[in-house]
């Protein structure tokens, strides 16, 4: 490469960085302060997580990151130096704490197996209407092939949740409180089923109704459908027949 070449495009480069550095709110000169540093780190993590649920990890470069969290791509860098590990620190600091939100009346049951099963449910859903984030981060980087973060959301979940799900299904067919012609795994599944797809599709479903010009049920009305469904499906036959 000729010097004028190499200048050239070291001018551009310049000119480049001066551009992305418009868009970032000044600072006074130094080292940024400790509350400065926390708030522009939350950010671009809240920033990361939405825009990979959006458009999936692989089709996320960093700098559209840094553009929407409105840092320079060196900041970005300072704080995570790669994708990798920016990643990592969003499954630490994002879906480990949805994890245990989520898991918090699993770890702490109530006398009735069944009570416990219901209020998880219900603490899920609330978890997930407060964190639109997460369904859609699980549809395209768990669910769909080849998802970067399938195995590692696998660990979270199934560590955590599974298990404990399976148990409290199993002593509440014993106990009597849900029917038991049932397969608790399939019951588990159905369960989780019931939690999230309508929040990892409500952007299909709402568009439907809004186009066909019908009310669109909240998030509220979503959860107490699903509570609505959960006594009503569980409930051993022999107590239907006798209404």
């Amino acid at each position: 490469m000729g010097k004028e070449q190499a200048k050239t495009r070291r001018t551009r480069s310049v000119v480049k960085a001066a551009k992305a550095a418009k868009s970032v709110p000044p600072r006074k000169p130094g080292r940024p302060s400790a509350a400065g540093n926390i708030d522009l780190r939350e950010r671009v993590l809240d920033t990361a997580i939405a825009l990979f649920a959006e458009r999936g990890i692989a089709a996320t470069p960093l700098r559209a990151i840094a553009q929407g969290a409105r840092v320079t791509p060196a900041l970005l860098h300072y704080y995570f130096r790669s994708r990798d590990r920016l990643v990592e620190t969003l499954l630490a600091e994002r879906v480990a704490p949805f994890v245990a939100t989520s898991a918090t009346p699993l770890l702490k049951p109530l006398p009735s197996p069944r009570a416990t099963l219901r209020l998880f449910l219900e603490t899920h859903m609330r978890n997930l209407a407060a964190h639109p984030w997460m369904p859609r981060l699980m549809a395209r980087e768990v669910l769909s092939e080849g998802g970067s973060l399938r195995e590692q959301m696998q660990m979270q979940f199934s560590a955590v949740l599974s298990p404990k799900i399976l148990m409290l299904i199993a002593a509440a067919q014993r106990a009597g409180e849900i029917r038991r012609d049932l397969d608790p795994m399939l019951i588990g599944l159905s369960l989780i089923s019931l939690a999230v797809f309508p929040f990892a599709a409500a952007p299909v479903w709402r568009g439907v109704m809004k186009h066909a010009q019908l009310p669109t049920p909240s998030d509220e009305d979503l959860i107490r459908h699903t509570l609505a469904l959960f006594d009503s499906a569980l409930e051993k036959p022999d107590a239907k027949s006798k209404r």
